[in-house]
């Protein structure tokens, strides 16, 4: 049975954001910051969430607590999953993206009664995988740092490395992400949020 104080949420907000033209976590949808929206989908399902970030702090540590990559060199998320891992206190940490505004709800619980003894799991739909929805314990962080420090940054080649299991969701639209300013407003538009 998953509790939610066994888990800590983190949010991947440290890429660059290229595509958007602004860091994504802060665009505005509906007045509020676009990583707030995620933060409040993911609140039920944690104890408690970080940012992994490395600009914007004093926007984003407002409300919560900021973790920044250990590697500089902007090495993707799996470098923000290990900045997120080294400073929780928890067992397990939920890492999320910071441009999904509309992942599933049951993601904690769903990837947690699969884990099945697995150290990692992650989300995929029935097209593709979704490798940065995923449930990670801290007993990963020996071969994650020995995967970075080998100059390696595709996520799903070290999560093949590690055995770490896929858990299927069959909303496919769940994971819509919002890359530019026509995401933005698509997603808006079919969501009423204004």
């Amino acid at each position: 049975m998953m509790s939610c104080s066994e888990i800590t949420g983190v949010i991947l907000a440290g890429g660059r954001s290229t595509r958007m033209g602004q860091d994504k976590g802060l665009v505005p949808i509906a007045g509020k910051p676009l990583f707030e929206h995620i933060a409040q989908r993911l609140s039920p399902m944690v104890g408690e969430i970080i940012i992994n970030t490395n600009q914007n702090h004093a926007q984003y540590g407002r409300e919560f607590a900021i973790v920044t990559d250990i590697i500089q060199d902007h090495s993707g998320p799996l470098a923000g999953m290990l900045a997120g891992l080294k400073s929780i206190k928890t067992e397990w940490a939920l890492f999320v993206p910071c441009d999904v505004p509309e992942f599933p709800e049951n993601l904690a619980e769903n990837l947690w009664r699969h884990k099945d003894g697995s150290q990692s799991v992650y989300a995929r739909d029935e097209v593709r995988d979704h490798p940065t929805f995923c449930l990670l314990s801290r007993s990963i962080i020996p071969a994650l740092e020995n995967f970075l420090m080998n100059g390696d940054r595709k996520v799903m080649f070290f999560f093949k490395q590690i055995n770490a299991v896929p858990v299927t969701f069959t909303d496919k639209h769940a994971f819509m992400n919002l890359n530019t300013p026509a995401d933005l407003t698509h997603w808006e538009t079919m969501s009423g949020e204004h």
